[in-house]
């Protein structure tokens, strides 16, 4: 029994969300059974959910108001082909229509450059956060790891220092300790090792390229690993076999990958016979080749819509990602929908003059935080031509100019290279390479052919 975990979990994990008003341990029950439940009961939840939240966007949504029409829903799930898809650019250029007019409370604020380097703010209601959070756990449990454990967690910095002061508090909150994505090389690798020996993790979250790095970094000095992990869970990347291959072999545990969104939270979660399940009670998952719905396995856009949040409903989202849906079902007896082949991001990392090491979300930051100051960037790309020089590709709206450019310069400026050549180039869109995905950060070393979305 671990005690540590235990005192976590009952002394300051559950504590904080219930304050929070989030019934996370409660919901994390119920996904539990309803994981298993028949396809035509869950289809069955899904259509209720599905019914009263166009019935509410349909009435407090101007958005909604505007385009869904007055029978939407009434046919259960059938209906939902009916609805219009949305995606960024629409949510972008009229953020107010897509939110309640209604008070529902307490909510949260979630800024995010999503995999296609458009950065959008989701807002969201209490509960819904708090169903994000029970399946993210519910997926977490099929690696075998509970809330509570000790986790060490590969991720970027906040730039600004209240952000930074508040990912402080919630890492001591989920008991976990943070190794930055953000400018490391092998002396900071090292480091990471020596304070994460004194923390004793149980297990590893993070971005696929940076745990590889480090899987990596202990082959090349011969170091073995110091951990007796339960499980790594890796996200935010598409992870290859051959990456999944070299991080087994070296921290000795099994790999478990996720997918999600920042707008959307969790979506799927690898089970223990390797399959990615969709998180279906609170989400409808849709495969899309242009508006036409894909059959089983085969690949195209993932058009979701989310459940549960009526602050800012989401419904028949483009997320941009390409994925497809399998027809067999799982042996691990989940009845959740199982994704296969995804894929949608296309991450560098990027190496500075000094051969410190920059996971690509350094820079996914950056913009992030010029949307939350509405510096008017709508989408982006950025290529590095040379250890300190970049070319930064922008579809701009009216609120672009010198002073945005400045902004993004600076901050690069100030945690990349302070002497960084960056030249803007406006674009009217970002190409997506000839596979479907958009390759937001170009490092170096890659220069794949693209074609025009």
């Amino acid at each position: 029994m671990d005690v540590n975990a235990l005192m976590f979990r009952y002394l300051v994990y559950y504590p904080v969300v219930r304050a929070r008003g989030q019934p996370v341990p409660a919901q994390l029950r119920k996904l539990l059974t309803t994981q298993y439940l028949e396809p035509s009961a869950l289809a069955a939840l899904q259509a209720d959910k599905l019914r009263r939240l166009l019935e509410f966007a349909r009435s407090r949504v101007p958005f909604y108001r505007r385009t869904l029409g007055p029978l939407a829903g009434a046919a259960g799930l059938a209906s939902l082909s009916d609805v219009p898809p949305v995606h960024k650019q629409q949510i972008q250029s009229e953020p107010a229509s897509f939110l309640a007019q209604e008070r529902l409370g307490p909510i949260t604020r979630k800024t995010t450059g999503g995999s296609t380097g458009e950065p959008m703010t989701v807002h969201k209601t209490r509960q819904a956060m708090a169903w994000e959070l029970a399946a993210t756990w519910r997926g977490y449990s099929w690696a075998g790891v509970r809330i509570g454990d000790r986790q060490a967690r590969f991720w970027g910095v906040p730039i600004e220092a209240n952000a930074r002061r508040r990912a402080r508090l919630v890492d001591w909150v989920a008991n976990r300790r943070r190794c930055s994505a953000f400018a490391f090389d092998d002396r900071a690798l090292a480091a990471y090792t020596e304070r994460l020996k004194r923390f004793d993790p149980t297990w590893f979250y993070g971005y696929v390229s940076m745990i590889h790095e480090y899987a990596e970094f202990l082959r090349r000095t011969g170091t073995a690993s110091p951990f007796r992990l339960d499980a790594i869970v890796t996200t935010s990347e598409v992870l290859t076999s051959a990456q999944r291959r070299s991080i087994e072999e070296v921290f000795r545990t099994r790999v478990f990958d996720e997918y999600g969104s920042g707008e959307l939270g969790t979506v799927a979660h690898e089970c223990e016979h390797g399959s990615l399940h969709v998180s279906a009670e609170n989400m409808i998952v849709e495969v899309l080749d242009g508006d036409r719905p894909c059959e089983p396995n085969r690949v195209g856009e993932l058009v979701v819509t989310e459940l549960n949040n009526g602050a800012m409903p989401l419904i028949r989202y483009r997320t941009g990602d390409f994925a497809a849906v399998s027809a067999t079902p799982c042996r691990c007896g989940r009845t959740l929908p199982v994704l296969e082949n995804v894929y949608g991001r296309a991450y560098d990392a990027l190496r500075n003059r000094h051969g410190r090491v920059f996971h690509a979300e350094f820079m996914m930051y950056i913009f992030e935080e010029a949307q939350r100051r509405n510096l008017g960037i709508r989408a982006f790309q950025v290529v590095q031509e040379a250890p300190g020089a970049f070319r930064i590709r922008v579809v701009a709206d009216a609120r672009y100019g010198p002073a945005t450019e400045a902004f993004v310069a600076q901050r690069i400026r100030d945690g990349f290279d302070a002497q960084a050549c960056i030249r803007f180039e406006r674009v009217d869109r970002i190409e997506r390479l000839a596979s479907g995905k958009k390759q937001l950060i170009v490092g170096m070393g890659n220069r794949p052919e693209a074609v025009l979305a």
